[in-house]
């Protein structure tokens, strides 16, 4: 590189491009410093965090004891709502089959067959019945219509149960006298008739088993009746139904919408010295990793602050020099080695003229320019190369040494990764260009 060369291709600026992968290798160079930055801080908060869960035991303590009652109430809430939801359910359930398949329900109450008998309870014909004995009579009829047994062959002739039969029937008991009333109302007035028939016929039988223990009686049964009318009674029956199922379901989804609108409420950590422990620990992780990363931070800022260079590439690239040597990286050949290759590369750059005088400038440690001066004339006199190496001390604050370079015929730039400074290097390259003097390359420490 020349004066020209420079003049030329060189723009003066204040920016620079550093690797970011180069910046955190330097820094970690610092590892040993990093670590106990870590362990201070993540001590630190450690140690804070122990101490204020502790300076809040008995706020904690208080709190946790009325989560637990909270926590207790609110699982009593969901598990009293779930059961009242699945009775709800139940019921909805069993009164949507009953509205659905009863022979009742299914009656049209503006078109109701409906068939009717009157008895009367009557005294043999040479005996007397008293009101009382007549009262017994008709409640033992009365029980057996509703809650006896006489009604089952008649529920199976006419393939229902008795419970569906006795929906169908109704008899009633005159407060007074003698006379009761038997009514069925069915699908047709034949079934209607045939039910009722069947009903009496029953009771007659029964009435001998009842007589045994009453007393000598008959039945004797008039006004038998059959017609379809408006059974306003029915009607409010069914409706009662339709309405009393309306207002499960509603209640039932009532409690669905308040079940899902419990709160659960929100958890608070128990007071032990576990649970200090344990978050003492994490905060202290945290801590470490943070210390960690603002140690790295720092080293990274320092580096690019002081201006070190980090790569070789940095004033290489730049510039447009040759890369003799790099110590510097981990995959570095041996010294030996490169030394030699140092000089075969000379040797091509320099050409047979004879007699050539290199000096070896640059930033790095006088005692590593000195080594690689010597170490080259060394390996120049072996190989019987007709060129020298001459330490050239500090050219930025010496003028004698810049001086010295026009006795050269090219100059060699020895620099240190990490050490030299970016900024200087770059002056150093600058006087360099000026003199006019070759750089025939760099070698990196």
């Amino acid at each position: 590189m020349t004066q020209k060369d420079f003049y030329d291709f060189r723009e003066e600026n204040n920016t620079r491009q550093v690797s970011l992968i180069r910046l955190v290798r330097g820094a970690l160079k610092n590892w040993i410093l990093i670590l106990i930055a870590g362990v201070l801080l993540g001590g630190l908060f450690g140690c804070y965090k122990i101490y204020a869960i502790h300076s809040q035991k008995d706020a904690m303590i208080e709190d946790y004891d009325t989560y637990t009652s909270k926590l207790t109430a609110y699982r009593t809430s969901v598990k009293d709502y779930k059961k009242s939801i699945a009775d709800y359910q139940a019921s909805i359930a069993d009164l949507s089959d009953y509205c659905e398949n009863s022979p009742k329900m299914k009656l049209d109450t503006y078109h109701c067959p409906t068939s009717t008998a009157d008895m009367k309870i009557t005294a043999p014909k040479d005996g007397e019945i008293t009101e009382n004995e007549i009262t017994a009579v008709k409640n033992a009829l009365y029980n057996e219509v509703y809650f006896g047994n006489s009604l089952g062959e008649v529920a199976a002739k006419h393939n229902m149960t008795v419970s569906d039969l006795r929906e169908l029937v109704t008899f009633k008991l005159t407060s007074t006298g003698a006379t009761m009333r038997l009514t069925v109302i069915s699908e047709t007035e034949e079934i209607a008739e045939e039910i009722r028939d069947d009903i009496i016929n029953a009771l007659e039988t029964k009435h001998k088993t009842i007589a045994s223990a009453m007393g000598d009686y008959a039945i004797s049964v008039y006004n038998k009746g059959t017609q379809t009318i408006t059974d306003t009674t029915l009607q409010t029956y069914q409706q009662k139904q339709q309405d009393a199922l309306a207002k499960l379901q509603t209640t039932c989804y009532t409690a669905q919408n308040q079940s899902t609108n419990l709160v659960k409420p929100p958890a608070v950590p128990q007071y032990s010295k576990k649970y200090m422990l344990v978050n003492g620990i994490k905060m202290g992780i945290v801590g470490m990793v943070g210390g960690m990363i603002l140690a790295m931070i720092f080293f990274m800022a320092m580096i690019i602050q002081k201006g070190k260079l980090l790569t070789a590439d940095e004033i290489d690239g730049e510039y447009g020099l040759k890369t003799l040597a790099d110590f510097s990286a981990e995959n570095a050949p041996a010294k030996e080695g490169e030394t030699d290759y140092i000089i075969a590369r000379l040797g091509n750059i320099l050409g047979k003229d004879s007699g050539h005088k290199i000096g070896v400038v640059g930033t790095a440690s006088p005692k590593k320019i000195e080594n690689l001066a010597g170490t080259l004339n060394e390996k120049a006199l072996a190989e019987e190369a007709d060129f020298s190496f001459v330490q050239i001390p500090d050219i930025m604050t010496n003028a004698g040494a810049l001086k010295s370079i026009a006795g050269t015929d090219a100059v060699i730039v020895a620099e240190e990764i990490g050490k030299s400074d970016y900024s200087t290097v770059r002056r150093e390259i600058a006087l360099l260009a000026e003199s006019g003097k070759q750089i025939l390359g760099t070698v990196y420490f």
